[in-house]
């Protein structure tokens, strides 16, 4: 599993390593740090919407680190994010080795974790 931040959540909230830490108490899972994890998956609000191309080119850069990671999952915690991620594994053609999910919908899958 890999982990995409979201800009608004990184540079806004500046909610860093809570995302982290939760995604380290997922029994079975094996976190494998994305090069430049922190930079943007193109998305950025409307971003890619009203710059198109630019915002392809940017997803493309990050799904060449995504895929670099071997990650099966790509978490990220951004409903935008989570789209461009799933638009980025449609275009590499990897929908049946890589998904990508919101952080609490994997926390949801997980279950309860023990003490």
């Amino acid at each position: 599993m890999t982990y995409q931040s979201s800009c608004h959540m990184t540079h806004v909230q500046k909610v860093i390593d809570e995302p982290l830490f939760l995604l380290n108490q997922v029994p079975g899972i094996r976190y494998q740090e994305m090069k430049d994890y922190n930079r943007c998956c193109g998305s950025a609000g409307i971003y890619n919407l009203v710059n198109y191309e630019e915002s392809m080119d940017i997803l493309d850069l990050k799904m060449e680190k995504a895929k670099d990671t071997k990650a099966s999952i790509i978490v990220t915690t951004n409903p935008g994010c989570l789209l461009q991620m799933k638009l980025g594994i449609k275009r590499e053609g990897l929908e049946e080795r890589i998904r990508a999910i919101h952080l609490v919908e994997l926390l949801v899958e997980a279950g309860p974790v023990s003490k």
